[in-house]
């Protein structure tokens, strides 16, 4: 007996529901079109599985031959973009104040010269830290293009020396790193932040919702009917 009468009040709850949402579009769009769109703008946002074609700047004081090799593996790291060459660190500056890019290398002058007179040649890499995890990509990016850089000057060293390709890469880094990821092979952290942040906002919709129908039915006294 007590089933039958919470089934026949859920009965005349859903009803009533039903046509208080057929009335009115806001209640309708805050129950079903709203957290729709929530889900699906989470699930976008989260799509991308990483960050890549980061944009940079390049301001080549150099322009020799092993500067153009620079330029061609930045270009070719998949993380990075070289979206401009600046002629001057002010103009350089100002895109990375407007966000056109997030990052400016240096080729200094001189660096092809000092390169194969066995000198220093740094390269300054200016990122904006403000962007932590661009600025944290950019900056493993740059160094992995330069050690990469610095491998084949140095192997090419070798050869000309007289020693064979294979021989020179090995003397060049005798030691390497196997890296075998156990968990997360793809780096995809979209099902571990989207499987969480969804049914967290659910969670707010429906206290929400929940609200502004207590709220209404008390306004209209309709609560005991």
């Amino acid at each position: 007996m007590r089933l039958t009468k919470l089934k026949d009040a859920f009965v005349r709850s859903a009803a009533y529901e039903r046509r208080f949402l057929t009335k009115n579009p806001w209640d309708l769009a805050m129950v079903v079109w709203i957290p729709l769109a929530t889900v699906l703008l989470i699930w976008w946002i989260f799509s991308q599985i990483q960050i890549t074609d980061l944009p940079i700047g390049v301001i080549d004081n150099d322009r020799g031959p092993v500067a153009n090799t620079a330029l061609r593996y930045l270009e070719a790291n998949p993380n990075l973009t070289v979206k401009q060459l600046y002629h001057s660190p002010a103009a350089a500056k100002a895109a990375i104040l407007q966000r056109d890019i997030y990052a400016i290398v240096i080729i200094p002058e001189d660096f092809s010269r000092n390169i194969l007179l066995s000198k220093p040649a740094p390269i300054v890499l200016q990122v904006n830290a403000q962007y932590g995890t661009h600025s944290g990509i950019i900056q493993a990016s740059v160094q992995s293009v330069i050690g990469t850089l610095s491998a084949d000057i140095e192997i090419k060293r070798l050869v000309k020396q007289g020693m064979a390709p294979s021989q020179a890469a090995i003397a060049y880094a005798p030691i390497s790193i196997q890296r075998i990821s156990l968990f997360n092979a793809a780096t995809d952290y979209q099902q571990f932040l989207a499987s969480t942040v969804i049914p967290a906002l659910l969670h707010i919709l429906a206290m929400v919702i929940g609200a502004t129908t207590i709220g209404r039915e008390l306004r209209d006294k309709r609560i005991g009917r």
